[in-house]
């Protein structure tokens, strides 16, 4: 049986662990390729540990036992180029990208050292990294919904 979504491709930041790694595995299964990126490093003004590679080789793997391929990479999604970097590494494995889910983020929890640099790194992870994200992967989706609506007749609405 083929999920619905056979044959996408998702961009996922933030897929190392929790809900990223649920977006994935969760896609995965109704059949979308993962291209699966996070920092996989600390952050130094959080006071809990990020996502591991280790973390994100298995979601990789999660995303594998489902039928589903994903090419994974480090990136901070402050970084613009290094997530364009991964990005373009799993265009070039699958030839398109379908689903953008800027996933990415932190939130500290109890009392902060720096409440400012915590602030900073809060709103450059959010807000910074969310438009980078649809920065790099944007212009190749819209590549894919021209051609999608060129070679599909229109469907009936009702």
């Amino acid at each position: 049986m083929t999920g619905k979504l056979e044959g996408r491709v998702a961009f996922i930041t933030g897929a190392a662990r929790g809900q990223g790694r649920a977006h994935a595995v969760r896609l995965a299964l109704d059949g979308v390729d993962i291209i699966g990126v996070d920092i996989c490093a600390d952050i130094p003004s959080m006071n809990y540990p990020c996502g591991t590679w280790a973390e994100l080789q298995e979601t990789a793997d999660l995303v594998g036992k489902e039928g589903r391929r994903a090419v994974i990479g480090k990136a901070d999604v402050r970084d613009q180029p290094a997530l364009r970097a991964v990005f373009d590494e799993g265009y070039a494995a699958f030839g398109r990208v379908d689903i953008i889910l800027a996933n990415a983020g932190i939130l500290r929890v109890g009392d902060s050292v720096d409440p400012v640099r915590e602030w900073q790194d809060t709103i450059d992870i959010l807000l910074t990294g969310t438009f980078n994200t649809v920065q790099v992967a944007l212009p190749r989706l819209r590549e894919g919904a021209g051609a999608a609506r060129s070679s599909s007749p229109p469907r009936a609405r009702g």
